[in-house]
């Protein structure tokens, strides 16, 4: 079935929660790889079995995280009128540092009918929304846009990060923008965006140079294809009239401003 909201992980946690293998056969059952698809979502945070992923499942019951992700599903969807989508909810593997965001506590991925995040025990709930909103607005756009997200150009995975980050500044206050928003200079930004970024908008998903670019990797700085969405949603905001409802069907070329670092 789909489009039930936050699926309640914490009972496939409670019987399983050392067989991560098993629980991805239920995300996802038509895999033909299950260890493969385990070893993406490790790379995007998913716990691995350890004593520490079964202390932090416990606090995660205790602060009633599926509750309170369950809540900002109908606020968000409501608001946006956003799509249906399946919420899985997992223990973060702490050891991956802050690749994504600012805080080593919550990370997440995202896909055209499901959303998986990875959360950690938070004092401040906001933190819980930011990313919600970040994923959550991908989950929103992506239902917009026609194709296989496979055929996603580079282009369209700036914007989609751009406009999921803008989204959590709207929403929940700079306070909560992840650490790439800030990371780079102007000057920096603009180097990378002329030397690999303006030349490659149009490559797919399918090669390789679109990861490397998108997550910073070999010769660009960690996350700088992030930071550059969220330079061209910020740039774009300040001469139009932002709204996140009417942004989410606008074709990602009609995003970008021409002149985006005053070349």
């Amino acid at each position: 079935m789909s489009g039930n909201g936050v699926i309640r992980t914490d009972r496939w946690l409670e019987e399983m929660i050392d067989r991560p293998e098993d629980i991805i056969k239920k995300i996802n059952p038509g895999t033909n790889n299950v260890r493969e698809y385990y070893e993406y979502l490790l790379f995007f945070g998913m716990y691995r079995p350890s004593k520490s992923s079964k202390v932090i499942f416990q606090q995660l019951k205790e602060l009633k995280a599926w509750e309170k992700i369950n809540g900002f599903y109908k606020k968000y969807r409501k608001q946006w009128n956003g799509p249906e989508v399946d919420i899985y909810i997992f223990p973060i593997n702490r050891g991956l540092g802050s690749l994504f965001r600012s805080s080593n506590d919550k990370s997440g991925v995202t896909f055209k009918d499901k959303m998986i995040l990875f959360l950690g025990p938070m004092k401040d709930l906001k933190d819980w929304e930011s990313l919600f909103v970040h994923e959550y607005n991908h989950a929103t756009r992506m239902s917009h846009m026609t194709g296989n997200p496979i055929d996603y150009t580079l282009l369209d995975s700036l914007i989609l990060e751009g406009l999921a980050e803008f989204a959590v500044e709207q929403y929940c206050g700079k306070k909560y923008l992840a650490h790439w928003t800030r990371a780079y200079s102007e000057a920096v930004l603009k180097k990378f965006w002329v030397s690999d970024y303006k030349k490659n908008l149009t490559i797919k998903r399918k090669n390789p140079l679109h990861d490397d670019l998108l997550f910073g990797r070999k010769f660009v700085p960690n996350m700088m294809g992030y930071a550059i969405g969220y330079k061209i949603i910020s740039e774009y905001n300040k001469n139009t009239i932002y709204s996140i409802n009417k942004m989410f069907s606008i074709p990602s070329e009609n995003l970008i401003i021409r002149n985006i670092f005053n070349e």
